[in-house]
């Protein structure tokens, strides 16, 4: 944020993510307030994603609305023991290792995304950056930095960055839509809490748009955490033409008609530690010392999000001694589903039938 003695929070962020299993689109608002005497302030969004998106265009708020009314209306019709009288939804109104992808103003957005080939060098190319859009250097923040390593360890190495000047003490401006290729399911709630607002008490809306075929965990979000997170595991389904009605971009990403899911979490940013990650393909076989494969790789790119990770090494397909700590971490944590069934008190760092059935419930989509 800009200037720096300016306190801006982030009140609301309301998302809606279609995914079809091969591209995920991502439709991201965010409310923001400041005190109402205070002047002027420019504020800088980041927004980590897997691959290059191949599209980022301006969006309408009106959307959101869209579909909670939609929504509402499907669970008052529903009337089954599973929902009750459930509260019906509600949504806020509406340098060198650095290479440069895309530049342009989108509406209120003045957006910018790079691909970071070298973290020792992104700090140097924000400043440069700060620059040219004649904002004053900024420092860099340890738990920053700290973060992006995390995104870059699961692969993730393009960043959008979104400046947006605050003038109102309360502000809403209209969401971008991103487009990207993905092999998962995913949204970024990490990088908020490694930010310079990670102190603000938001709510984060989001709803998961994907296939009929498909079936997300019964709850979505695992381990333990301070926050609020509110998941009903209750699927709506959408017809095609209703998803039409919501959005046309929404709708082309799929030939038939879809699911929803209501997923909120609120609380405190700096608290929120992971993002939300989930893989469509089970992990099917033993994962031991020595092999080198794609579950290999998914089990790394999981247990470094939830915090298993205790290496500046990044995801290698190769099941090394870094990974076999981690998996001995999961097994430890969650050791009276995986341990205590097998007569274990001490965990082996073998990714057996034990672990991989609870990893494969809990994390991962399933196929109808």
């Amino acid at each position: 944020m800009w200037p720096p003695n300016i306190h801006v929070d982030q009140t609301d962020q309301n998302a809606i993510i279609g995914w079809n299993g091969e591209e995920e689109m991502l439709i991201l608002s965010t409310n923001w307030e400041k005190p109402a005497d205070s002047q002027s302030a420019t504020l800088l969004k980041v927004v980590p994603l897997p691959s290059e998106p191949s599209e980022i265009k301006e969006g309408e708020t009106e959307v959101f609305e869209k579909l909670v009314k939609i929504l509402n209306e499907k669970i008052d019709a529903m009337q089954t023991s599973t929902y009750g009288k459930t509260n019906s939804l509600q949504v806020a109104p509406g340098a060198e290792g650095v290479e440069v992808t895309f530049s342009k103003v989108i509406g209120a957005h003045d957006v910018t995304v790079v691909k970071v080939n070298k973290q020792e060098d992104f700090s140097k190319w924000i400043d440069n950056f700060s620059a040219q859009k004649g904002l004053e250097k900024k420092q860099i923040s340890e738990q920053f930095k700290t973060g992006l390593q995390n995104y870059l360890k699961r692969s993730i190495n393009y960043f959008v960055f979104d400046i947006v000047d605050l003038s109102e003490a309360k502000t809403t401006v209209k969401p971008l839509i991103y487009k990207f290729k993905t092999n998962y399911f995913y949204f970024p709630m990490l990088v908020s809490g490694i930010s310079e607002i990670g102190n603000s008490q938001t709510k984060v809306n989001l709803f998961l748009i994907f296939d009929n075929s498909l079936s997300l965990p019964k709850q979505i979000w695992q381990g333990t955490h301070n926050y609020y997170v509110y998941d009903d595991g209750v699927d709506i389904n959408l017809t095609k033409t209703e998803l039409s009605n919501v959005s046309q971009d929404l709708s082309v990403l799929f030939d038939s008609d879809v699911t929803t899911r209501r997923f909120e979490v609120t609380g405190k940013l700096n608290e929120i530690n992971k993002d939300l990650m989930l893989f469509p393909q089970l992990l099917q076989s033993n994962l031991r010392m020595g092999m080198k494969n794609n579950d290999v790789k998914i089990l790394q790119q999981l247990l470094i999000n939830e915090g298993f990770w205790d290496s500046n090494v990044g995801v290698t397909s190769y099941f090394g001694q870094v990974t076999k700590n981690a998996v001995m971490k999961f097994q430890n944590q969650y050791k009276n589903q995986i341990l205590k069934p097998l007569g274990l008190t001490s965990p082996t760092g073998f990714f057996g039938p034990y672990t991989r059935k609870y990893l494969n419930e809990n994390i991962f989509i399933g196929v109808k």
